[in-house]
């Protein structure tokens, strides 16, 4: 009966034993195998953005991040205390921020505690990675924005993924970057590339020992693919001109206001600046809360884009659009003559000033707008209706979105009678408003983009184009598609012999001998513009807008300064100086 036993007992076990290690094998080599490799994911590296000449703007530079896991951290507080030691760290603040961290993640998801690491603290772990199996050492890219502040709300920045991000479609990760702000963020899709997998190996501590290397063809792991690489984001060519940026960045020394140059043949942005900057540097190895409530809470508003979210009353600017309506709707006739201007225009029981106390006596339409005379445009008011001017607007792109590929961009007011219905009620408003409308003020607003899309339109007789900072897209096998390319619209109900009109008085506001913006004027050059003081409650805004050449428009400009007083002294010099350094860029281009 032993003997049987003992056969038996025998019989079994090498039964089990050839299922397993026989007709199991495959299965238990596989497991064997997962056991010791890991799938990690490789973050693609982000598109460069480019400068319309190639000049990188944005690259990716790598950095060493150093996180700890809380799940490899039990009953080695005291090395973590020596490693905060020899790695400079502070150790209250460290051990205070895992508690909070494990509070808020209960699923010992690893806590970042250097952004970008030294040499000397990457030595150190690599030398000590068995001592201090808690820690981890990750190489990551991160944004580096080239030229610092320049274009800095064209190009945006970013930041990592929030709690609500990952939770939405599963395409990120913890600790990605996206697009915050400006054409990083609008972009994103096209920037972000696609992830790479990389099956690495692992010790039984749970070290990394290297990129796991014997997988065959047809080998099939439980929960594993085979390694693939990333495939890199998409380059942005933006149509900036970088020597004009550079040019523009140092020329618009104003604390508060914006410049915006555009080809109005195209609509692509050959410049812009808005004023407070930031350097989006800042943000590449974190921000501390402190650091972002500075920013943002800061009164001059250094993150808000002026470019196409701040809205301004057009003022003088506006006699453009207010002119070619009553033409259009035949108030008057070009040669119209009113009541002579002698310093104000009294209507009802209120006095209407003009910009000049001393007026400009007799003026025909034309002399109104070289001189910019507010008591003929009174008069025109007088006659228009808030719907005339509204219809004008709108023709010349005011009071919608232009469609630039900026994020946030405002529609501004363009108010028309169900408007001033609505915001005063019905019989409650009077012509007075309108007087107030007839010379850009009042409940009018517009964005820094509209202005310089109205002057583009001008430029180039009446055509609507869309304006785009992104000239073309190049993915990672170099295949370019071409972004905005669209050519310009022609609008039938523009009148040419009404916008020639417009053309010839705007080019006679720089060249004529009483124009508000012969400050502009530059030898051997056609140069057309519209001058504005914005009222404001503090100091005026200096508005100007101009294009040139005029025979042949190569770029339209709009500029902006915030409490700098009358735009024929303040924003017309500034435009002066900017129409030079774009020539000046013509000619050098022309040499290379």
């Amino acid at each position: 009966m032993l003997l049987i036993i003992v056969i038996g007992v025998t019989s079994i076990l090498a039964m089990r034993l050839f299922y397993l290690q026989v007709i199991r094998r495959d299965y238990y080599r596989r497991l064997a195998i997962s056991n010791r490799i890991q799938r990690e994911r490789v973050v693609a590296p982000r598109g460069l953005i480019r400068s319309s000449d190639g000049s990188k703007l944005v690259v990716n530079v790598p950095v060493y991040q150093i996180s700890v896991v809380p799940g490899k951290l039990a009953g080695k507080e005291e090395r973590l205390r020596l490693a905060c030691e020899w790695l400079n760290i502070d150790e209250e603040k460290m051990f205070l921020n895992l508690v909070e961290w494990n509070k808020r993640y209960s699923d010992g998801r690893e806590m970042t505690v250097v952004q970008a690491a030294e040499k000397s603290q990457i030595s150190i772990l690599m030398e000590n990675r068995a001592f201090f199996p808690f820690f981890k050492l990750v190489m990551k890219h991160r944004r580096q924005y080239t030229e610092g502040s320049l274009a800095s709300h064209l190009l945006g920045y970013v930041g990592e993924v929030t709690d609500e991000e990952l939770k939405g479609t599963g395409r990120f990760g913890i600790g990605d970057i996206i697009g915050r702000t400006g054409i990083e963020y609008v972009y994103e899709e096209h920037l972000r590339g696609e992830d790479g997998v990389k099956i690495v190996e692992i010790s039984a501590e749970g070290m990394r020992v290297g990129e796991y290397g014997s997988v065959e063809e047809k080998e099939v792991f439980e929960g594993f693919v085979r390694s693939r690489p990333p495939v890199p984001g998409s380059d942005l060519i933006l149509t900036m001109n970088i020597d004009l940026q550079r040019e523009i960045e140092q020329i618009f020394d104003w604390d508060k206001g914006c410049v915006v140059a555009m080809d109005p043949e195209t609509g692509g942005i050959l410049a812009a600046v808005s004023r407070p900057s930031y350097d989006p540097n800042i943000f590449r190895e974190g921000i501390s809360e402190k650091e972002w409530n500075y920013l943002n809470n800061d009164p001059d508003k250094p993150l808000f884009n002026r470019i196409v979210q701040a809205t301004y009353p057009p003022a003088s600017t506006f006699k453009l659009v207010v002119a070619y309506s009553a033409l259009h709707f035949r108030v008057i006739s070009p040669n119209e003559r009113f009541q002579p201007c002698y310093g104000g225009y009294q209507f009802g029981n209120r006095f209407f000033r003009c910009w000049k106390p001393e007026g400009h006596g007799t003026s025909t339409l034309f002399d109104a707008i070289v001189n910019s005379c507010d008591v003929y445009f009174y008069q025109v008011g007088e006659l228009s209706s808030a719907d005339d001017l509204a219809y004008a607007g709108r023709l010349f792109g005011l009071g919608r979105q232009t469609g630039l590929d900026l994020p946030s961009e405002a529609r501004g007011t363009l108010p028309d009678h169900s408007y001033f219905d609505r915001r005063f009620g019905k019989h409650k408003w009077t012509k007075g408003h309108l007087l107030n409308y007839s010379i850009g003020q009042g409940e009018l607003l517009v964005t820094p983009i509209q202005l310089c899309m109205m002057a583009a339109m001008i430029a180039n007789d009446g055509k609507r184009i869309v304006p785009h900072v992104v000239g073309r897209i190049v993915d990672s096998e170099g295949v370019e598609t071409p972004v905005g390319d669209s050519p310009a619209v022609t609008i039938p109900q523009i009148d040419q012999r009404h916008l020639k009109f417009i053309q010839r008085a705007m080019e006679s506001v720089v060249s004529g001998e009483g124009g508000t913006g012969r400050g502009c004027a530059i030898a051997g050059k056609r140069i057309a513009g519209k001058t504005g003081t914005a009222q404001n409650s503090g100091e005026d805004h200096a508005i100007f807008i101009a294009y040139a050449p005029v025979e042949r428009p190569r770029i339209a400009i709009a500029v902006i300064m915030e409490n700098a007083g009358h735009g024929g002294a303040m924003a017309v010099p500034m435009a002066r100086k900017i129409f030079s350094a774009y020539f000046e860029c013509c000619k050098t281009r022309k040499a290379e």
